[in-house]
């Protein structure tokens, strides 16, 4: 493997030299760079609303909540006054402020001054902590984006962000074909609603384990050995690079345009520049110069995995603006953007040819090319299940720790894969999706392994009786053990099904919901988890925001195991709780249906303290904790919505899960997510136009993702840019 040496400079200043910017600022964002500015803003949009709808409570003499308006400087650089900003932001998008009964401000003017607070923030050199309640884009009020009468102007900006790690790790493979030694240098943002979120810095322990991975590809790319004077190659070697080591004689220039260019098809998928061909010649002859032939050549190759196209994923736009000010991402850029919206791979040949042709130059044509990868079979469409599972979350039942004791046979992997198998299972018939993963009772039970377990029981169970025929002395008392976990217990089943997908009681099972996985991910150690479980109810599927714990407050439930989770729950309702929880509990009670397992119940195990006491032996020791079933209570309300249709008492899972799944609010919550994972990026006011019409393509389609898929990545959201305003000058 390769050590750095001279030549490694001029390799990390192609990649740092030529490296792209800072992404420009985010959709309806505001850039400040003087205080004049700022102040301007201020002046004009947030001012006049806080005299308006604020000061009568917060001025001078009436200071509730310890807040004179008129004494906050909207100068955050030059006081300190950014947190008590950032409290007030937080009131405003919350809905907590105005209080109730007072009259409801107009969203663009919310809008407004929190794009003022935010820019003024940055500028000040404070940027307000995203907390992550509101990274999930729900603080954008929903009818201002589903009101057809109304739709803003769209503004989304230019970005560039670097490769997700499964496009990374995909790109690397591919070139590396397989082998070992190649690091991931990039992670998952992590505070956001998906992983692809975000715009995570390139640090130096990523660029240096960037550069690593380049010389360890180019290594493997150029691999080479010298037998009776010849130069042969050793694994893949291109012909073009081992024309580049003859001992004998250094490469001609010809041998040099040559490789560049094989090394940008490579990597790139695309010829270089006459400038950029001109560049890495003049950078390999340095190179040769200064470390000799074999390190001069793989640097300057590796060079070329370092370019910015390389590790960033780029979405500028190119040409001027049209009459609405937006410019339209490049062919190429769209023929990338549709291969990563879909697959971790790089494009196609056929979409690098209608990049290439003037097939994605029309919202027709590149309608057309996305429905040719959705019904291509031997396109590996990962990207759409990884929606399903960062939407629903149910992969994180790997991270819920269980005691072995208390369920020997669970095996949180096999739940997941059965809930993979039930959303592919769903997505394959592709009619009424959401409603489908919402209320299906169909479950696949540990489809992986069920045919063959069962075989082997049979088998072993036959071998048994026989045995036991033959010497019944030996085998007096015994009784066969199953082999392989009953994994189909926790479904409520006796056996593993025969066939797969299996009904299971549609009183018991509706959706992913009431899928194990879920409830596992949802769930603590020892527990359920029916704040979380709200949480997630409340923020994914009705669209809410629910700010996140104060660091004042000790969330904690009492410790009470002579008690239900509800009746421990109750400490949530004190007033100053009761803000947030209002929010969760009512629509996270009916989960308790379930045992932390993902059990179906109809009571729940609490400790029995009367009997506990008495449990003892003769001799007066404590024989352990008894306990008893305490009636189950699964109600549940929705409630804080504003939707007639969704509003309302709740009698039990089920009926929740049909309610929920009849919703229009819920469809189109659903598509805001799916908004956020294919264009990587919060919903703004200006995607309304979007938004709308990848609902009204899901709803026309009787409800398929493919539709709804095509929509979004054929709109003017995914297509389209409008340049910062000093770009336009």
């Amino acid at each position: 493997m390769f050590r750095f040496a001279l030549p490694a400079l001029a390799l990390v200043a192609v990649f740092l030299g030529a490296r792209a910017a800072d992404p420009p600022a985010g959709p309806t964002e505001f850039k400040f760079e003087t205080a004049a500015q700022s102040k301007s803003e201020f002046d004009k949009s947030a001012a006049p609303f806080l005299t308006k709808h604020c000061a009568e409570c917060h001025n001078a003499k009436n200071a509730k909540g310890d807040l004179d308006l008129a004494a906050l400087d909207p100068d955050m650089k030059a006081t300190t006054s950014g947190a008590r900003w950032a409290m007030v932001v937080e009131k405003l998008a919350t809905g907590e402020m105005p209080p109730k009964g007072k009259p409801r401000p107009a969203d663009a003017e919310l809008v407004a001054v929190g794009q003022w607070a935010h820019a003024e923030a940055k500028r000040a050199g404070r940027p307000f902590t995203r907390r992550a309640a509101y990274a999930n884009g729900n603080a954008v009020p929903h009818h201002v984006l589903f009101d057809p009468k109304n739709v803003p102007p769209f503004d989304g900006g230019p970005r560039v962000r670097r490769l997700s790690p499964e496009i990374y790790a995909a790109f690397t493979n591919d070139l590396a074909k397989g082998r070992p030694g190649i690091g991931q240098p990039f992670s998952p943002e992590g505070k956001s609603t998906f992983k692809d979120m975000g715009a995570p810095k390139m640090d130096e322990p990523v660029t240096a384990q960037l550069i690593q991975n380049a010389l360890a590809i180019v290594e493997l790319q150029t691999a080479y050995k010298v037998e009776d004077g010849q130069v042969k190659g050793v694994g893949f070697t291109q012909k073009e690079f081992l024309a580049l080591f003859d001992p004998k004689n250094l490469p001609t220039d010809v041998q040099l345009e040559a490789a560049v260019a094989k090394q940008f098809d490579t990597i790139l998928k695309r010829q270089p520049t006459a400038e950029e061909k001109a560049r890495f010649v003049a950078l390999m002859k340095k190179n040769i110069t200064d470390a000799g032939q074999t390190v001069g050549v793989r640097y300057a190759l590796a060079a070329v995995l370092l370019l910015p196209e390389a590790v960033f994923r780029m979405e500028v736009g190119a040409g001027k603006p049209d009459a609405k000010g937006r410019v339209r991402l490049a062919p190429r850029e769209i023929a990338f953007a549709l291969a990563y919206a879909l697959t971790d791979k790089r494009p196609d040949a056929e979409l690098l040819k209608a990049a290439a042709t003037g097939e994605l130059d029309t919202d027709a044509g590149v309608a057309k090319q996305v429905r040719r990868l959705l019904d291509d079979p031997k396109t590996d469409k990962t990207r759409i299940l990884r929606f399903i599972r960062e939407y629903f979350g149910y992969d994180a039942a790997l991270e819920v720790f269980k005691d072995s004791k208390d369920n020997p046979e669970h095996d949180a992997r096999v739940l997941i894969e059965d809930t993979d198998r039930l959303v592919l299972y769903v997505l394959e018939q592709d009619r009424q999706v959401l409603k489908e993963l919402l209320t299906t009772n169909k479950s696949f039970v540990a489809y992986k392994t069920a045919a063959d377990t069962k075989k082997k029981r049979a088998e072993e169970l036959a071998k048994f009786e026989r045995e036991k025929a033959a010497n019944p002395e030996k085998f007096k008392g015994k009784t066969y053990k199953p082999f392989g976990k009953s994994v189909y217990e926790v479904y409520g089943l006796k056996d593993f099904p025969d066939t797969q997908p299996v009904e299971l009681p549609a009183e018991q099972r509706a959706g992913i919901l009431t899928q194990p996985a879920w409830l596992v991910a949802q769930s603590t150690s020892f527990d359920n988890h029916a704040i979380h479980r709200g949480k997630w109810v409340r923020e994914r599927l009705l669209g809410g925001v629910v700010p996140d714990v104060p660091i004042t407050v000790d969330a904690q439930l009492p410790d009470a195991p002579h008690k239900t989770l509800r009746e421990r729950m109750a400490v949530t309702q004190q007033e100053y709780c009761w803000k947030c929880h209002r929010l969760m509990n009512d629509v996270g009670y009916p989960f308790e249906q379930f045992d932390h397992f993902g059990r179906f119940r109809t009571a729940e195990k609490v400790l029995d303290p009367v009997a506990t006491e008495k449990n003892k032996d003769p001799k007066g020791k404590p024989l352990g904790p008894v306990t008893r079933d305490a009636p189950q209570d699964a109600t549940g309300l929705i409630a804080h919505v504003g939707d007639p249709a969704l509003d309302g008492p709740v009698k039990n899972v089920a009926e929740y899960m049909k309610r929920l799944a009849s919703s229009e609010r819920v469809e189109q919550v659903f598509v805001r997510h799916a908004f956020r994972y294919w264009t990587s990026r919060n919903e703004s006011p200006g995607d309304a136009a979007t938004l709308q019409a990848a609902h009204k393509a899901y709803r026309d389609s009787n409800g398929s993702m493919k539709a709804l898929i095509v929509s979004l990545l054929s709109s003017e959201s995914f297509l389209y840019r409008v340049p910062p305003p000093e770009s336009n000058k």
